[in-house]
């Protein structure tokens, strides 16, 4: 989907409303007519290699991904090109000495989308054997990003609740705290879709979305205080944690993208710190309704109850992330194998390998995944490091800052901190011991 334009420069512009390509102005005094071609336009791949990066960076592709698969892309198809993306935007460069030509799209990030994203590595494939020409390829490429989201409505705030009470068991909740989790969840979901759409409600999402949790869970385990709060009201706003993003931020720091690593990390943070307000003031206003809470042990869970939950988890994932119903199996076995994985810190008394262990595993399956399907290792990736990223850990720290708890507070949040590098170096490693043929 090409970016409306909104500088009011008419034909300065390579792009306008309408998705037409205008052609920008040359200072032709000093150039003959072939200099004066530029790239955008001589090549009838540049305009693909725009719109393609724009897509995979609206679907969610971070930054070492998106600009390795890109310039992959661009190096079989005969562009000189270069590429900088960050959270926000892409920049490309095609071209090079005088007729060198950079273009900036803005995009709003949308949250992961895997079903476009294997459709997009499927065309990328097919562009690259010759299957499809770039004119044909450009118009897929410009349908798939317009193309509104699979699941909506009912089905989306279902996944928030399937995704918060599975969850729920893997963070050491019982039977009692998925009940309120799933509630909980249903809560963050219904904020969502109320509140996402409409442009200045939507900045209020994660603390509103946050207070609201913790005001309906703390005044649930007044009167039920058999329920442990600190695992419900995590795992019902676990979709908001943005653990992943802290993950991903300290990827990119680790491969060399300071940028897009730095401009993740400062949001991740900021989320973190709308989130701890939320709980605040959540808490605050359950206080004067049911009084202090006491915190209670989680209440046991059955018998066969962990596999069954993390089933249920990766049927939230697959609607969460929009991915195909074919794709349930592989992310049930993500989840499964990197829960089994960093099970290894239980047995040696440290979370930080265990971390690693599953990281390795995640990304090792991952792949293989790729591999031997040639569709994209984030089906298996994404859900995978879920199940293990630092985000409950960080909420943790958190909840005792608030609490006025300054050295658990400090010791949880440089926990969280070496989680995300030990998950971070698991998935390097993993990449080095089974290299994926395709970059996603």
């Amino acid at each position: 989907m090409v970016a409306a334009c909104h500088c009011g420069r008419g034909t300065e512009c390579a792009y306008h409303a309408d998705g037409s390509r205008r052609k920008l102005p040359v200072n032709t005094e000093h150039t003959t007519d072939h200099e004066s071609a530029q790239p955008y336009e001589s090549s009838p791949y540049a305009s693909l290699v725009l719109n393609l990066g724009r897509a995979l960076l609206r679907v969610g592709s971070p930054a070492h991904r998106l600009e390795t698969a890109m310039q992959i892309m661009a190096d079989r198809l005969g562009l000189t090109a270069e590429f900088f993306s960050t959270p926000t935007a892409l920049i490309a460069s095609l071209g090079d000495g005088k007729r060198q030509q950079t273009y900036l799209a803005r995009v709003e990030p949308a949250g992961a989308d895997l079903g476009k994203l294997a459709e997009l590595s499927e065309l990328m494939q097919q562009l690259s054997s010759g299957e499809l020409d770039p004119v044909e390829a450009d118009r897929r490429v410009r349908e798939i990003d317009q193309r509104p989201a699979r699941y909506q409505g009912f089905k989306l705030l279902l996944a928030y609740v399937l995704v918060s009470g599975g969850a729920c068991a893997l963070i050491g909740g019982g039977w009692r705290e998925m009940i309120l989790a799933g509630i909980l969840g249903g809560v963050t979901g219904t904020s969502v879709l109320l509140l996402w759409q409409r442009a200045e409600l939507s900045r209020l999402l994660t603390p509103l979305s946050a207070a609201l949790v913790t005001l309906i869970g703390t005044v649930w385990c007044g009167m039920d205080p058999k329920t442990a709060l600190m695992p419900s009201i995590i795992a019902g706003m676990i979709a908001l944690i943005p653990g992943m993003d802290l993950t991903a931020a300290t990827r990119e720091l680790a491969t060399g993208h300071q940028v897009s690593g730095a401009a993740r990390l400062a949001s991740t943070i900021a989320v973190f710190a709308l989130l701890t307000f939320g709980l605040a003031l959540g808490g605050w206003a359950a206080r004067q309704w049911v009084g202090p809470v006491p915190l209670v042990p989680a209440s046991a869970l059955p018998t066969g109850m962990l596999p069954a939950a993390l089933a249920i988890a990766a049927l939230g994932f697959v609607v969460l992330f929009q991915a195909l119903w074919k794709d349930w199996f592989w992310m049930m076995l993500a989840c499964l194998t990197a829960y089994a994985a960093s099970s290894l810190g239980g047995v040696l008394d440290s979370p930080v390998l265990g971390a690693f262990a599953g990281g390795l595993a995640v990304g090792i399956a991952g792949n293989l995944f790729a591999r031997f399907t040639q569709r994209p290792g984030s089906i298996m990736h994404l859900p995978g490091l879920i199940v293990l990223v630092p985000g409950s850990i960080g909420m943790r720290s958190l909840s005792a800052l608030v609490n006025q708890d300054i050295l658990s507070a400090l010791e949880t949040a440089f926990l969280a901190g070496m989680i995300a590098v030990a998950l971070t170096t698991g998935m390097i490693l993993a990449s080095a011991l089974v290299p994926p043929r395709i970059s996603l």
